[in-house]
C-alpha cells in the first residue's frame, strides 16, 4: 500500500470509529425529541414560518438566537425537516456526528501532509480519543448543537487557508469563504478571522509573506471581525452568566486550560507547554536576512489552531465564567481541539533538533493527558450521560401522555422539554409543527374494525393511565397497557388460547415510506400473524414483525409503508400464542435510516476499530522490516 494510500486509509477509520463512537453513544443514551432551544430557534423561528410561506422567513432565519446567529444551524435543520417529512432530533445528531467526523478528518489530512511516523501515529490516536469518546456529550445528544461543529469546521479551514493563501487564489477564497460563514455559526465565529489577522500580521512583520497578500488577507479579516461586532446581540436573561471579577475570568481560563483535569490546575502548564514552546519559537523576531523555512508555516499553523482555542477560551470566559466554574460540556469539543494543536506542536518539535529531548517531553505530556482522561470518561458516563437518558425517557413519556389525552397535567416540571408548560403547550397547538413531531411522540393512528361484530381481538384504551389498574383488554396481566394509544388484542378469558381474526377499515396510503408499531405477544409465531393488504385486491404489501419476539412486553415493529390504501389483517389460530398491536405511526425515511445507524453503530465501531488496529500493526512491520 502506497503511503498516500495508507493515509486516506487511515483517515477514513478515524471518521468511522468517531462517527460510530458517537452514534453509540447516541443510541444508549440520546432521544428523537426536540430539546429546549429547539422549540424557539428551529420550531417558532424556523419550521413554522416556512410551512406557513411567512413572507418575513428570511428575516427569522438570520434572527439571532440569544446571542447567536444560528443560521448554518438552523438551515441544516430546515433541510433535514424537509427532505425527511418529520423533525427528528436523531436525525439531526447523526448528521452532526458526520460533521465532527469530518473536521478531524480535515486535521488529519493537515498532519499527514506534514508528519510521518511515531509523532503522526500520536496525532491519529489523540483525534480519535478527544473527539469519539463523548466528553461533551452535550453536543453528542443535542440535535441543535451542530452550531458547534460549524464553528470548528469553518475556524479550521479559515486558519489553514487564508494566512499561506495568495490572495484571489481558490484558497484564500475558500478561507474567506469559511471566515464569513463562521460568523453563522456562533456568536464567537468572528474570532476566526481574529486568528487569521494575527497570522497574516506575524508574517507580514517578518517579511514571510508579499505585501499584497497580506493587506488583502488583513483587509478581510478586518472586514469579518467588524461585522461579527455588528451583528452581536445582547440578552438580559443571560447578563448574570458573565465574568463579573477579573479572579472568576482567570479562574474560568485556568479551568479550561487544564482540561480534561479538573482539580489540579498545574496540569494546564504541562498540557500547554508544546504549544508554547512552538509559538514562541515561531513568534521570535527572524534576524535579518534570514531565510523562510518550511517548517515556518508548520509552526505557525500550529501557532493559529491553539491561539483560535485559546481565544475562545477567554470569550467563553467572559460570557459565561460568572463564579470562575469548569466549562459545560458543550464546550469540551473546542477545548479537544487545544489537545490536538499540542500534539501538532509536538509532531513539529519532534521533526527539529532535538527528537531525544521531545520524546520526553511527548512522553510527560501524554502521561498527565492519560491520567486525566479516566474521571471525566467516569463521571460523563456514570453521572451526565445516565442523567440525561432518565429525564429524555420522562420527558418522552410525559410528553407522549399529552398529545394521546390533552391534558395538561401529564406535563410535570422539571422534566418537559422546554422551560415552561405554558410555552411548550403554545407551541404544540400549532397543526403544521404537531404534525411533524417524531415517531416516539406521535399518536398511533386510531384503528376500527371492518366488521363491528368482529371477535378474538378486543379493544383497550389505557391512554394517559400512569397506575398499575390501567385496563388491559386482550393483554396478558404481566403486560404493561400502552398509556399514549389505543391497542388490540387476542389474550382472553382463557389467555393465550383465544383464537380470532381481525381486519382494520381501509387506511389511506401513507405520506411517509415507514410504518412503526407496538406490538406485544408472539407476531410472526406459529398460527399468528400481523399483516398489511392492500384494499383494492387484498394482496399482502407487508408483514409486520419485530426483530425479536415481545413476549409480555411491546417491542416495536417497523414495516415499509405501501403505495397504497391498505387494511391491518391480524391473526391468531394458536393455543398457545397470543398478539397485541397498536395502530400504526409514520416514519420519514431519513427517521428510519438514523435510527438504523444508530442501532447498528456498535459493530461499526468494532469493525472500524479493528481495521485501525489492522493499519496500525500493518505499519508498524513495515517499519520494522529492514530496507532491501
Amino acid at each position: 500500500m502506497s503511503p498516500s494510500l495508507f493515509r486516506a486509509a487511515c483517515g477514513v477509520c478515524l471518521f468511522l470509529v468517531i462517527v460510530a463512537a458517537k452514534w453509540a453513544t447516541f443510541d444508549r443514551f440520546g432521544s428523537p425529541m426536540p430539546d429546549w432551544d429547539q422549540w424557539d430557534a428551529e420550531a417558532s423561528a424556523l419550521l413554522v414560518p416556512w410551512l406557513e410561506q411567512d413572507p418575513a422567513f428570511l428575516g427569522h432565519l438570520f434572527a439571532a438566537h440569544n446571542e447567536h446567529r444560528v443560521v448554518l444551524t438552523k438551515l441544516q435543520a430546515l433541510a433535514l425537516t424537509v427532505v425527511n417529512g418529520q423533525w427528528d432530533a436523531r436525525l439531526e445528531a447523526v448528521v452532526n456526528a458526520m460533521l465532527h467526523g469530518l473536521v478531524a478528518c480535515g486535521l488529519w489530512g493537515l498532519a499527514a501532509r506534514r508528519w510521518a511516523g511515531l509523532p503522526l501515529a500520536l496525532v491519529w490516536v489523540v483525534l480519535a480519543v478527544v473527539t469519539g469518546l463523548p466528553l461533551g456529550w452535550q453536543n453528542v445528544l443535542g440535535g441543535f448543537h451542530s452550531q458547534q461543529y460549524w464553528l470548528l469546521g469553518l475556524s479550521v479551514a479559515a486558519v489553514a487557508l487564508l494566512p499561506f493563501a495568495r490572495a484571489g487564489s481558490a484558497r484564500w477564497w475558500a478561507g474567506t469563504a469559511a471566515a464569513g460563514l463562521a460568523l453563522f455559526s456562533m456568536g464567537s465565529g468572528l474570532l476566526a478571522a481574529a486568528a487569521v489577522g494575527g497570522l497574516v500580521a506575524v508574517r507580514w512583520a517578518r517579511r514571510e509573506a508579499p505585501a499584497r497578500d497580506a493587506l488583502a488577507t488583513l483587509a478581510v479579516a478586518a472586514a469579518v471581525v467588524g461585522a461579527g461586532f455588528l451583528l452581536r446581540v445582547e440578552v438580559p436573561w443571560h447578563q448574570e452568566m458573565k465574568v463579573r471579577t477579573a479572579g472568576d475570568f482567570l479562574a474560568s481560563i485556568a479551568h479550561s486550560l487544564q482540561w480534561p483535569w479538573r482539580e489540579q490546575t498545574w496540569a494546564a502548564v504541562v498540557l500547554w507547554l508544546p504549544w508554547t514552546l512552538v509559538a514562541l519559537g515561531r513568534l521570535r523576531p527572524r534576524p535579518r536576512g534570514e531565510t523562510p523555512e518550511p517548517r515556518d508555516d508548520q509552526a505557525l499553523l500550529v501557532t493559529g489552531l491553539g491561539g483560535w482555542v485559546l481565544l475562545q477560551v477567554a470569550a467563553t470566559a467572559y460570557a459565561r465564567g460568572a463564579g470562575g466554574g469548569y466549562p459545560a460540556s458543550r464546550y469540551m469539543d473546542t477545548l479537544a481541539l487545544g489537545v490536538v494543536a499540542n500534539a501538532f506542536a509536538l509532531a513539529h518539535l519532534h521533526a527539529g533538533t532535538r527528537p531525544r529531548l521531545v520524546r520526553g517531553l511527548g512522553l510527560l505530556w501524554l502521561a498527565v493527558l492519560t491520567a486525566g482522561l479516566p474521571p471525566l470518561v467516569r463521571d460523563t458516563f456514570g453521572s451526565d450521560l445516565r442523567d440525561a437518558r432518565n429525564y429524555y425517557r420522562k420527558a418522552e413519556g410525559y410528553l407522549r401522555r399529552y398529545l394521546a389525552t390533552g391534558d395538561v397535567a401529564h406535563l410535570i416540571p422539571p422534566d418537559v422539554p422546554y422551560p415552561s408548560v405554558e410555552g411548550l403547550v403554545d407551541r404544540l397547538t400549532i397543526p403544521h409543527l404537531r404534525a411533524l413531531l417524531p415517531v416516539p411522540l406521535r399518536t398511533p393512528a386510531a384503528l376500527s374494525p371492518e366488521d363491528s361484530a368482529a371477535t378474538g381481538f378486543r379493544l383497550n384504551d389505557a391512554r394517559g393511565w400512569t397506575t398499575p389498574e390501567a385496563p388491559r383488554q386482550g393483554l396478558s396481566p404481566a403486560t404493561p397497557a400502552l398509556d399514549y394509544g389505543v391497542t388490540w388484542g387476542s389474550y382472553g378469558p382463557t389467555g393465550a388460547a383465544a383464537r380470532g381474526t381481525w381486519r382494520s377499515g381501509v387506511l389511506p396510503a401513507p405520506a411517509r415510506p415507514w410504518l412503526r408499531f407496538e406490538t406485544a405477544g408472539h407476531p410472526g409465531g406459529t398460527g399468528v400473524a400481523l399483516a398489511l393488504r392492500a384494499a383494492d385486491d387484498n394482496r399482502v404489501v407487508g408483514l409486520i414483525v419485530p426483530s425479536r419476539e415481545p413476549g409480555e412486553s411491546w417491542r416495536s415493529a417497523y414495516v415499509r409503508a405501501p403505495a397504497v390504501p391498505y387494511r391491518i389483517e391480524a391473526r391468531d389460530e394458536s393455543d398457545g400464542h397470543w398478539l397485541a398491536f397498536s395502530g400504526p405511526v409514520e416514519m420519514g425515511g431519513l427517521s428510519h435510516a438514523a435510527w438504523q445507524a444508530t442501532k447498528h453503530a456498535g459493530t461499526l465501531l468494532g469493525t472500524a476499530l479493528a481495521a485501525s488496529l489492522a493499519l496500525g500493526l500493518a505499519a508498524l512491520v513495515r517499519r520494522r522490516r529492514p530496507a532491501g
